[in-house]
């Protein structure tokens, strides 16, 4: 199994209504993912769309949350997406994370298909136009009125800083870069700029050792 890039994606559980899943979902479609099939694990049977919809937005509603000792096939049923050209791209549902009020739809992406390596790990920057390109598409999620934050990372990264955390200062995950609702993120080393239209916000980016991948991202727009 490859390392995966992901992108977070961070909604309130007080926000779940009836049509949720159906309007999230289409949202998504609008910004590019075309459903491809569905599963809840490679070994079992595919799901139609509706069956995903009907399936997952039943489980938010009753607050399901997979345990431990639980076998994977109660889970939330993924969906295999084609985007981009990237070899594949997987979205699911993740809830009552990373706080208990909240949850999180994943996406994700294999992280070699963006990264550029140079041969130090710490060195190792992102494909200029392919993160572009992530940005804008990221952009347009952020329009959906429900999102309250945008984190990204590599496989390696930390785990998602929750709502409450944003509020107070705490950096979001960011590499390489996070939408977020508020601006007084504690981390100097992050650029901002704020998203206006629909959902205002604030985009930060990562400069770090990724050098000039956002200097051009504009261009994607």
């Amino acid at each position: 199994m490859p390392a995966y890039f992901n992108i977070s994606i961070q909604f309130q559980r007080k926000d779940i209504y009836r049509t949720f899943v159906y309007d999230f979902y289409s949202h998504l479609k609008k910004c590019g993912l075309e459903f491809l099939s569905g599963v809840s694990r490679e070994w079992e049977r595919k799901y139609s769309y509706e069956e995903i919809i009907s399936v997952n937005q039943q489980k938010l509603e009753e607050n399901f949350h997979l345990d431990y000792d639980e076998i994977c096939s109660n889970d939330y049923r993924q969906i295999y997406y084609s985007f981009d050209n990237f070899s594949e791209t997987r979205g699911f549902w993740l809830n009552n994370y990373p706080d208990k009020e909240e949850f999180i739809y994943e996406i994700i992406i294999p992280e070699d298909e963006l990264i550029i390596y140079t041969g130090k790990y710490f060195e190792n920057i992102f494909d200029k136009e392919k993160i572009g390109r992530i940005i804008k598409f990221a952009e347009k999620i952020w329009e959906f009125p429900y999102v309250k934050a945008i984190q990204t990372g590599l496989e390696e990264s930390d785990a998602n800083v929750s709502l409450s955390e944003l509020k107070s200062g705490i950096g979001p995950n960011c590499f390489p870069f996070a939408i977020t609702e508020e601006n007084n993120i504690r981390k100097n080393h992050l650029r901002t700029e704020k998203i206006s239209g629909f959902h205002s916000g604030y985009i930060f980016y990562n400069d770090g050792n990724i050098h000039e991948v956002f200097e051009n991202h504009k261009k994607f727009q």
